[in-house]
């Protein structure tokens, strides 16, 4: 199993284990800027579909699915893995 698919992989149990199923919003969006020469993406909401495949929200308001054969995959997952560690650590400290 490649890095980027555990880390997915944990994205999900991270996400499940916050909210199950519900969707998941940030605080401030996950930013990432996947060229020089383009707008960074923000992801604003995570959520897991039964299927365990995880969809990010964008400023917009829409949802997508995070394919591992996206060319920017990695970068988005690693930021959301980031982020999602940081939200079950606090998530542990507050209950």
């Amino acid at each position: 199993m490649n890095m980027t698919k555990t880390i997915l992989a944990e994205c999900v149990e991270i996400v499940r284990d916050l909210v199950g199923h519900d969707y998941l919003y940030f605080d401030t969006s996950v930013e990432v800027k996947t060229s020089p020469h383009t707008f960074p993406f923000s992801a604003w909401a995570v959520s897991v579909s039964p299927q365990d495949e995880l969809y990010v929200m964008d400023a917009d308001e829409q949802w997508h699915k995070v394919e591992l054969e996206d060319l920017n995959a990695g970068l988005v997952i690693g930021s959301l893995y980031q982020r999602l560690k940081l939200m079950r650590i606090s998530y542990a400290k507050a209950s």
